[in-house]
């Protein structure tokens, strides 16, 4: 059989043999990897707009269906934001639907209302072995340096989470109290606007807890009574993790509320 005459096979299907050859993932999830990696080297910044499915699919050489299923499965995991007649964009950390990305408390009677971070305290030290462990962080003698937060959110006035948060000091020269403050709404906007950071998914442990010192002091509680703690560990594009977060919550007026799928 001579292949030189044989016609050329559609793009589907090239992209199909393509991806059989390379004995390796779908070719929608190389490109989705090749794309995050391009997030991660900071090719397209917070609130940039990513190139139109044609030039990505001419850049990546392969069908714009493939583009379209690959930049699908980012926006389904909101790495990426796509904005009706605007394109697809790198999202905020600072607009309205990626705060409610992260933050779960609501009131009891179900509504939402916006959290407002007030920082209690910023200081460096060294990772001890369980943080390092989860930072992915040299342990023992030499052990990385970290910053250790402590902030409060406040719904309506009412300090409803205390969180104490451990990041890597190299991720972030020069962090300081007036960065905190001034650099956006939430810590993840900070990371994002003051530090190229974007931090695109978080892995969750919840259980109830007796109220520590801190705690009962902030949510004006006896020490002992019962609240939540979720254990975070947020993490950047990669999987790179970034950040270990401690946070008690006072469930007297509000409650964690997780909506997982989509509707039909």
């Amino acid at each position: 059989m001579n292949i030189a005459n044989q016609p050329a096979l559609p793009a589907p299907a090239r992209e199909a043999l393509q991806g059989a050859l390379l004995g390796t993932d779908p070719l929608y999830k190389q490109v989705r990897n090749r794309l995050v990696q391009s997030l991660a080297e900071g090719e397209w910044k917070p609130g940039e707009t990513l190139p139109s499915e044609p030039r990505l699919a001419s850049r990546f050489g392969v069908g714009i269906s493939t583009i379209r299923a690959a930049i699908g499965e980012l926006v389904a995991a909101r790495v990426l934001a796509r904005r009706q007649g605007k394109g697809t964009s790198v999202p905020f950390h600072d607009d309205r639907l990626s705060i409610y990305q992260f933050f779960h408390v609501v009131r009891n009677d179900g509504v939402k209302e916006l959290p407002v971070s007030e920082l209690l305290s910023l200081g460096q030290a060294k990772a001890d072995d369980e943080v390092a462990d989860l930072l992915r962080l040299p342990r023992g003698t030499g052990s990385a340096r970290v910053f250790k937060l402590r902030n409060v959110l406040r719904v309506s006035g009412i300090p409803v989470v205390l969180s104490d948060i451990v990041i890597p000091a190299a991720l972030f020269p020069g962090l300081n109290e007036g960065a905190v403050r001034e650099g956006g709404t939430t810590l993840y906007a900070v990371y994002q606007s003051r530090f190229g950071i974007s931090i695109i998914r978080t892995v969750e442990r919840l259980q109830a807890v007796k109220a520590d010192a801190a705690a009962s002091k902030t949510f004006g509680l006896r020490t002992g009574e019962p609240i939540l703690e979720v254990r975070r560990i947020a993490y950047t594009f990669n999987d790179v993790p970034i950040e270990f977060r401690r946070s008690r919550v006072d469930t007297r007026q509000f409650h964690y509320f997780l909506n997982l799928g989509s509707t039909t």
